[in-house]
């Protein structure tokens, strides 16, 4: 058996360190609970959104955070009257920063007709710049309002420019965006990684001043966007006064990817308030492939790796529920008192068919309103990978197409194939927990700690389990049954 991996955490809780998380959200009020109940949302310093598609007549209070200050700027404000995106829907840009942190925002002396939100950490004496670039913004125009608005600020300071600038810098064609800011002495850190559903790189992180090597970079996969978050955290303690000479920069080994959220493929059927889609033509809708940390044969590798331990799992059912089996003792107990032999318990879930889903969302981020959303995207996976699962599917459905209606439906409860399925989109292991046995790990992840828990009553109901304490489950594989 491959041995599992332990993932260094890319937030540091220090206080030398700033965490900071930037992601185009598509959309704060759609998505606000999700957002906010996150784990990477909860241990950010500061946080960068683009396209909050929030307007000046929204009550911005309603987005507020304990513990955060929040600066939000709608398009038609960042554009003049008489401006092509000034009266488009959606964009806007929001700033969230812990109230411990002392920083001053900087305003333009002039319109500048750009997107932006820009303050400075007083502490740290770094300028952080949030910044969003429409498709329908020529990219003439927004270089010439930008490389304004830095040499204002002052070029020679300490920049940090973040955001959505709509310019993949994984394509083989020009890039004026990513050349400009280059020649400015700008290198942006996430140039070589996909960080969108399409694997494209259109969201950036640009400095102008050298890092050491005591910084923390990765992506975090998120299941309501098209974009995935970027997050960095960075040792302002020693860091350099150094502005970039060089252009080049190569910090693979740096590179984590945090899979904490779920990362689904496209929906079958998506409403218009949680899109995943973008229908500008810079966003092609092409079919989400599951990321890894860079485009490359590892890449294959990894998940045929995966797909191999989930097909034995699949084959080897039968025989690992019936070594699951524990001894009987010379005294029944329940279930949860099963658990709390171990150090857990049990979190009721709702029964009404999406239980496993409703779960698993409270085991992501304590919130179970998405998990027809959840469901959608699982089912769009058991499609897609058709050929895979169906040499597994349960005889009393006549076909692949019918089982995939009644899975469709919201009433309908769970089967191993929608685990399975589940697993891999979330990146996680998911341990299910039954009376009398041993817990079980359906395989999503080669990372000791990605682990969800759920207990479960045959052919009935799925809860959630969490530490005794409150915190998330957690359990050594010496302590589960895994596939050989």
């Amino acid at each position: 058996m491959k041995e599992m991996k332990r993932k260094q955490p890319i937030f540091q809780q220090s206080s030398n360190y700033l965490n900071i998380l930037s992601h185009n959200i598509e959309g704060l009020k759609c998505n606000f609970n999700a957002f906010r109940n996150h784990h990477l949302t909860q241990n950010a310093d500061f946080i960068c959104l683009t396209e909050t598609w929030l307007s000046y007549k929204n009550l911005i209070n309603k987005f507020d955070m304990n513990g955060y200050h929040l600066i939000h700027k709608s398009r038609s404000s960042s554009f003049s009257n008489d401006h092509l995106p000034h009266s488009r829907k959606h964009g806007g840009i929001a700033v969230y920063y812990r109230n411990s942190i002392s920083v001053q925002e900087i305003d333009s002396c002039e319109h500048l007709n750009l997107e932006h939100i820009t303050f400075e950490l007083l502490k740290e004496k770094i300028i952080i710049v949030n910044c969003y670039r429409s498709p329908q913004q020529k990219k003439t125009e927004f270089l010439t309002n930008l490389d304004q608005h830095l040499k204002e600020i002052g070029i020679e300071r300490k920049i940090i420019l973040i955001g959505d600038l709509n310019e993949n810098s994984l394509s083989e064609k020009s890039k004026p965006i990513e050349t400009k800011l280059n020649t400015l002495g700008f290198v942006n850190i996430y140039q070589n990684l996909a960080t969108t559903n399409s694997l494209t790189s259109l969201d950036c992180f640009y400095c102008n001043f050298k890092l050491t090597k005591d910084h923390h970079k990765g992506i975090g996969a998120t299941y309501y966007s098209f974009h995935d978050t970027l997050i960095f955290s960075i040792n302002t303690e020693y860091q350099t006064k150094d502005l970039n000479i060089e252009f080049e920069y190569n910090d693979e080994e740096n590179m984590e990817l945090d899979n904490t959220i779920v990362t689904p493929v496209p929906m079958v059927k998506i409403s218009k308030t949680t899109s995943k889609r973008k229908n500008d033509s810079e966003h092609t809708n092409t079919s989400k492939i599951l990321k890894t940390t860079t485009i490359s044969p590892t890449k294959s590798r990894n998940e045929d790796i995966m797909k191999e331990k989930q097909r034995n799992f699949l084959k080897n059912m039968k025989y690992i529920i019936e070594k699951s089996i524990l001894e009987k003792g010379s005294h029944t107990i329940t279930l949860t008192e099963q658990l709390a032999l171990i150090g857990l318990k049990k979190v009721k879930i709702l029964g009404d068919g999406s239980c496993f889903f409703r779960a698993i969302l409270h085991q992501l981020n304590r919130n179970q309103n998405d998990h027809l959303l959840l469901r959608s995207e699982v089912i769009n996976h058991l499609i897609k990978n058709k050929d895979f699962f169906l040499p597994f599917l349960d005889e009393t459905y006549l076909t692949f197409d019918k089982y995939i209606e009644e899975m469709s439906k919201s009433v309908t409860y769970v089967d191993h194939l929608g685990v399975t399925a589940t697993a891999v989109l979330i990146k996680k292991n998911i341990i299910i927990h039954e009376l009398g046995k041993k817990p079980i790990l359906v395989p999503g992840s080669d990372f000791v700690e990605d682990q969800v828990h759920l207990c479960y009553y045959p052919n009935i109901h799925y809860d959630s389990i969490v530490s005794i304490d409150n915190n998330f489950a957690f359990l050594s594989f010496e302590d589960v049954i895994i596939t050989s």
